[in-house]
């Protein structure tokens, strides 16, 4: 309770905490606040600036996608009305038209925010946390009574990806030892349902985030690329 000492309600105190979050990208060596040696360096930079502080923040990052902003057009996960700036502004520099700035903001955020969400939930999913969606209202402490989790659980963060799980469900996750395991580690899918599932379970468990972040961080870069090149009033490609 000490903390409302400091803040006025719950909400102001999520509010802080994403901006708290997101002003670690001022801190990262390297992430740009403008363009200096290209758009395409400065983009990439930024990313994987973003998918830094979400990874550091897994249980959290939910608050930075789903936290009301302070204007309907701020785009999360790039909230902050000083990056945003930085980001139309240095893209004007490069030469991108207004609708190209337009395009590539939305672009970049879209897939920053789909991308780290389901990463940072997989990592959540591992790694439950009272608050993050992954108690009951249900959970005791051990010795019977009412402990923190059961606390912690009637007030979970908003936007929190990690499903309820009760304490069996918990034990099972944590207990799965390969990728199979954890598609089903309670055992509560019907194989003959659901063969596809089985069949390719160790690959839909498998981490591939950087991997695949890489590749469609490229894939989007691309896009912007092609969009900008097709436009006649446009000074680069």
């Amino acid at each position: 309770m000490s903390l409302y000492r400091y803040v006025e309600d719950r909400d102001q105190l999520l509010d802080a905490v994403v901006e708290r979050i997101v002003n670690e990208l001022g801190d990262d060596p390297e992430v740009q606040l403008r363009p200096s040696d290209g758009w395409r360096p400065y983009l990439t930079g930024m990313a994987y600036g973003v998918r830094r502080y979400a990874r550091a923040h897994p249980h959290a990052f939910p608050l930075v996608a789903t936290r009301p902003p302070g204007a309907p057009w701020v785009n999360p996960p790039l909230r902050s009305l000083r990056w945003v700036e930085s980001m139309l502004g240095g893209l004007a520099d490069e030469g991108f038209t207004d609708e190209q700035v337009l395009f590539t903001y939305r672009t970049f955020n879209s897939f920053l925010l789909g991308s780290l969400l389901l990463e940072t939930s997989a990592m959540a999913l591992r790694d439950p946390k009272p608050g993050d969606g992954s108690f009951t209202s249900a959970d005791t402490s051990p010795d019977g009574g009412s402990g923190t989790a059961g606390q912690a659980a009637a007030n979970p963060v908003p936007g929190g990806l990690s499903p309820a799980r009760s304490p069996e469900q918990r034990e099972a996750v944590e207990g799965a030892d390969s990728p199979r395991e954890l598609i089903d580690p309670a055992d509560e899918i019907d194989r003959r349902r659901f063969p596809t599932v089985y069949r390719l379970a160790a690959g839909l468990a498998e981490d591939r985030w950087e991997a695949e972040f890489g590749t469609g961080l490229e894939d989007m870069l691309d896009r912007i690329a092609a969009v900008v090149a097709g436009s006649p009033d446009s000074s680069h490609g």
